[in-house]
């Protein structure tokens, strides 16, 4: 395991994550009982654009109800829950932080996916699955932290079944210069490995990969941070939001992340990439 998890998973780590999310929900007037992943979705999918995000990459490649699915960086849960909600398939998550993972169960619990849906703690570079298990892996915006691309990558690819998938988005290094932090991702630049999209595409490549889709989408990205900073900011923030999961600097952090895409700093980038058959 590397060296700095301890302190990457001291950044997201926050008290009872599950109970406040709770607490929010009920002060929403959302009724306990019949929740849906819809209710969780301001919370619970902690990465730019949401779960317009999630749709979107999951419209990448394919998902079906027989299909295992592993979920790398998993954190509270919600693009698991929306692909075994969407799609019908199992999805396991993983990540390294207990907290996360203890929120993402009893998340789970809460709109009745615990049957499909299960998340475990553990290192990205060292997962307790056996080879060839799973027909998709999932990661959206999760290998800042992780310095060993190589690793992470052929881990992955482990895991995978021959002719399985690996489906992304991530954050890239751009050229515009350091991190504005803290970040989502990162309070301390030992936090964050960024590192340019051609390095990010040769790790997966050189994992053993064949590459079915790649995209560069900061500009897309711009534009919609453009759009939401027009908007009208509202006068009470929602009891509903990223904040329960990313903690009281959670405004902060967004600014200096949207900051750091306007400023081409960091950019953003989708694939799709196949094992290759053997």
């Amino acid at each position: 395991m590397e060296t700095h998890t301890q302190a990457v998973a001291g950044h997201y780590d926050q008290d009872d994550i599950a109970g406040a999310i709770r607490a929010a929900l009920q002060r929403a007037g959302k009724d306990l009982d019949a929740l849906t992943i819809d209710d969780l979705a301001p919370a619970d999918e902690v990465h730019t654009r949401g779960r317009k995000a999630t749709e979107e990459v999951a419209s990448l490649t394919t998902f079906a109800p027989e299909m295992e699915v592993v979920d790398v960086g998993s954190g509270v849960g919600g693009p698991a829950r929306y692909l075994a909600q969407t799609f019908g398939c199992r999805v396991t998550g993983i990540d390294l932080t207990p907290v996360f993972s203890a929120a993402a169960n009893a998340l789970t619990e809460l709109v009745g996916l615990a049957d499909r849906v299960r998340f475990e703690t553990g290192s990205a570079l060292e997962m307790p699955f056996d080879g060839g298990r799973f027909d998709r892996a999932w990661t959206v915006q999760m290998q800042m932290n992780i310095a060993d691309k190589p690793r992470l990558y052929g881990e992955i690819h482990r895991v995978l079944k021959p002719g399985g998938r690996l489906v992304f988005q991530d954050i890239v290094e751009g050229p515009g210069g350091p991190l504005i932090l803290p970040v989502p991702w990162a309070s301390e630049a030992g936090h964050s490995h960024l590192v340019p999209a051609g390095a990010l595409r040769a790790a997966v490549l050189d994992a053993g990969f064949k590459e079915v889709l790649w995209r560069d989408i900061s500009e897309a990205q711009r534009d919609w941070t453009r759009r939401q900073g027009e908007k009208p900011k509202p006068e009470t923030p929602p009891e509903v939001d990223i904040h329960l999961v990313l903690g009281p600097d959670t405004t902060l952090k967004r600014a200096n992340s949207s900051q750091c895409l306007m400023e081409d700093r960091i950019g953003f980038v989708q694939g799709v990439f196949e094992k290759v058959l053997g």
